[in-house]
């Protein structure tokens, strides 16, 4: 998945700095023989703050370049190779917090690309393979950097099963995929043992709708079947005794227990 918001910087970056107000002439602005940029250099606002810092190779970009918000904080870091965006890449918040990081080549991230919450904590974790597609282990997280999904990529495609988990690191959820897209999704519910204990734990309540498997924390399967806003209408029910062994079937059909 590219990023649209980075690829129009890249493109935009890419295009040369016409000479104009933009610019400052001075010590480091230079140009060679053959009247092209060499040099470190300085691109300035209008206004007069600097605005992009680096250097040029017979007129083209090179090496790592910096941009600047007008309030002097580093906007992004971008790695040039004879004038094309290719190397590590950072971008930031207006207040200077890291949001986005990995390998930028030309038009797509390759490799291991990060974005970030404005609190500091990972956003995603993404993988890319050389062509740009999502390949290998993706993560989601929490804002209070949880993991909040996780699963596996084949060339920019789910590639099996996406676990989901809430903000306090509980597995809530399964969801399988196969070659065709999302096939089905297993609920993994719990509660405490003893309220008293854990006061402040919440369970959500499940309003799925569609097949689903619930399961316990410990992998017990409790229903199965094709649900309708939380409700089991037709599937079966299983009952187990307090050492976890099941004694009992119950089948459903059309929302009522028939056997």
């Amino acid at each position: 998945m590219k990023q649209i918001l980075l690829f129009i910087l890249s493109l935009t970056l890419l295009i040369p700095t016409p000479a104009g107000s933009q610019e400052k002439t001075n010590a480091i602005n230079m140009l060679d023989e053959n009247n092209q940029r060499t040099g470190g250099w300085e691109i300035f606002y209008d206004s007069g703050e600097l605005k992009e810092t680096g250097t040029y190779e017979k007129g083209q970009r090179t090496g790592l370049w910096k941009s600047f918000y007008k309030n002097g904080t580093l906007k992004h870091e971008i790695t040039y190779d004879k004038g094309m965006a290719r190397g590590p890449a950072k971008f930031y918040y207006r207040d200077g917090q890291l949001w986005e990081e990995g390998y930028w080549d030309i038009d797509h991230w390759k490799g291991t690309y990060i974005l970030y919450h404005a609190n500091g904590q990972k956003f995603y974790e993404w993988n890319y393979n050389d062509a740009g597609a999502r390949s290998g282990e993706q993560k989601y997280f929490h804002a209070n950097g949880e993991v909040q999904y996780t699963g596996n990529w084949k060339n920019g495609n789910i590639d099996g099963e996406i676990l989901v988990f809430n903000n306090r690191g509980e597995l809530q959820e399964k969801r399988e995929y196969t070659d065709e897209g999302f096939n089905k999704s297993t609920v993994v519910t719990s509660r405490p043992e003893n309220a008293d204990e854990d006061p402040d734990r919440k369970i959500l309540p499940f309003y799925g709708t569609g097949h689903y498997t619930l399961q316990s924390m410990d992998g017990l399967t409790i229903k199965e079947g094709y649900f309708r806003d939380g409700i089991l209408q037709d599937g079966k029910h299983f009952i187990y005794n307090e050492r976890d062994s099941l004694i009992e079937t119950r089948i459903v059909e059309n929302g009522k227990y028939v056997k």
